[in-house]
């Protein structure tokens, strides 16, 4: 019985492969002039908005291309507006990136993903990247020298460069609970150790209303804070992404972790605090390019000695009030 399962899993995996294929194929034969490039990346929000630099650099590379994201369909808001960004197909299946690995319809074809970091739960199939390994970029090393869009850069055969990324928005107009100017704030990344305590939240929000009277609202999918106030709303799990977005990039100032909404904030070009620790076994490490890694009106502020959590109020509230440019 477990094998006649495991046999019309993969049945369906390849049925949907095969459909894929197909329509990339009839789009090549359609568009016969172009170059047709195909992209795998079904992973975390901030990988996808910091990789957005490598759309400009591989249409600069090939000229006439026709660009193919393959991801998880609740990350298409992401590129849906994208002027470079021609085909979204759903990441339905993680062996789908194992079967195009082996054969696809483009013309180039990269996996933005490093060996180890995807695995089909029902066969047990891990995905491996033989490029990322010819590059010896692999899981327990990849933030020692680059930061992420250095590291798909190199696994497009890009030179390295520093970029700004970018997010592209429809007009469609979304309720903001208020009007400009407010902060957002992000306190649960998808990987808890990476987050704050909620107790430091809740003291840092009382003094930031108290010293300046801002709005602020909290974004996010998960875990709200408890935390309520007249200057205060959270819409954790109220908004889709696209609309997440648009409350980020309508901002005049961000306080987050090291997640994807922060890399929301870095293209949209929000000033904002960033607070970072440890993760894994990269003790310091630095995720972002352009404004985020640059910027005098971004701090990127990182416990060396330990976990983002472990960031002291008092610290996290001198280096605030020094980048708002306000006295205590």
């Amino acid at each position: 019985m477990k094998n006649l399962k495991l046999l019309i899993y993969w049945a369906k995996v390849y049925v949907y492969f095969i459909n894929l294929y197909l329509k990339v194929f009839l789009l090549r034969i359609t568009f016969s002039k172009k170059v047709f490039i195909g992209i795998a990346m079904d992973g975390d929000l901030g990988d996808m908005v910091a990789s957005e630099p490598i759309l400009h650099r591989l249409n600069q590379k090939f000229g006439n291309t026709h660009i193919t994201w393959i991801t998880s369909k609740k990350l298409f808001p992401i590129y849906e507006n994208h002027p470079l960004v021609d085909t979204q197909l759903d990441q339905k299946y993680t062996l789908l990136s194992y079967l195009f690995q082996k054969s696809n319809p483009f013309h180039h074809y990269y996996n933005l993903h490093l060996s180890g970091f995807r695995k089909d739960e029902t066969t047990g199939v891990s995905i491996s990247n033989a490029k990322a390994d010819l590059l010896g970029i692999h899981l327990s090393n990849y933030y020692d020298h680059h930061n992420l869009l250095e590291i798909v850069l190199k696994l497009c055969d890009l030179s390295i460069e520093d970029a700004q990324p970018q997010i592209y928005l429809d007009n469609l107009p979304f309720d903001i609970p208020w009007s400009k100017p407010y902060w957002v704030i992000h306190c649960k990344s998808n990987a808890g150790f990476r987050d704050w305590t909620d107790e430091n939240w809740q003291k840092l929000l009382l003094k930031i209303i108290d010293q300046w009277d801002v709005k602020i609202i909290e974004v996010g999918h998960v875990n709200p804070l408890n935390f309520q106030h007249g200057n205060f709303i959270s819409m954790v799990g109220k908004t889709s992404l696209s609309d997440m977005m648009k409350i980020i990039k309508g901002s005049s100032f961000f306080i987050g972790l090291d997640s994807g909404p922060t890399h929301i904030a870095n293209a949209c070009m929000i000033p904002g605090l960033i607070l970072k620790g440890e993760f894994l076994n990269f003790k310091t490490y630095m995720s972002y390019s352009g404004m985020y890694k640059n910027s005098q009106n971004v701090k990127v502020l990182f416990n060396e000695s330990g976990k983002a959590k472990d960031l002291t109020l008092d610290k996290v509230w001198t280096e605030l009030c020094q980048l708002v440019g306000k006295e205590k």
